[in-house]
């Protein structure tokens, strides 16, 4: 089973060439579970792919402007979704539960503060985040844009990198991305379900006009 977890920087629905060079890198990587951030309803991987999205952002909206058909978080699963599960903002996460060959799994897409790791969006959505997976039970894959990085660059301190961590411990969840210098995009899934299993991480090098999944 294959991860991708890209912020996708935002793409506008007349923008063709990073939507087809977006495009081009997902099918080159065939990932079974696709989870991209600052996005657009425009973005399609084709019909093999089941979809959950947060909702399109208004034109304005956390003080910041929008363009048509922008959203923060969507999720592509080759792996049937069986139900969308409520998440504290529709805006901002989206969560549903897949039936894969190993089993159910709860994925839980998000973006950690549409501004960066700092303020009150980055708090707010941090705190309430915590408390959806919490509420969740079974496996679970959190992934996307948490803007904290574990390794290298402390990023955006040394106390959001250590409490998010102990967070995670808590709740028996491994930051499998925990390694990825310098990178703000993360996956962390429950120990139960990695039991057994060997799983490796890698970051695509690409254009930084496109960003890093």
């Amino acid at each position: 089973m294959k991860i991708l977890s890209w912020n996708l920087e935002r793409p506008k629905k007349n923008q063709f060439t990073k939507i087809n060079h977006i495009k081009s890198l997902v099918k080159a990587e065939n990932a079974d579970i696709i989870i991209v951030t600052e996005s657009n309803y425009c973005i399609d991987f084709g019909e093999e792919y089941f979809v959950l999205k947060t909702d399109i952002l208004p034109s304005f909206h956390d003080n910041q402007n929008y363009f048509e058909g922008e959203n923060r978080v969507s999720i592509y699963s080759k792996f049937p979704i069986k139900k969308q599960i409520p998440t504290y903002d529709s805006l901002t996460s989206v969560c549903g539960l897949i039936e894969t060959n190993f089993g159910k799994l709860i994925i839980y897409g998000s973006i950690i503060g549409s501004l960066g790791g700092k303020g009150f969006h980055f708090k707010n959505d941090l705190q309430h985040q915590k408390k959806d997976i919490e509420n969740l039970h079974g496996n679970i894959c959190f992934s996307g844009d948490f803007n904290i990085s574990f390794s290298g660059w402390k990023y955006p301190s040394q106390k959001v990198i250590d409490e998010t961590k102990d967070f995670f411990n808590i709740q028996n969840m491994k930051i499998i991305t925990e390694n990825n210098k310098d990178s703000a995009i993360h996956t962390v899934i429950n120990n139960e379900f990695l039991a057994d299993k060997i799983y490796t991480t890698r970051i695509i090098e690409i254009d930084r006009n496109l960003s890093g999944p």
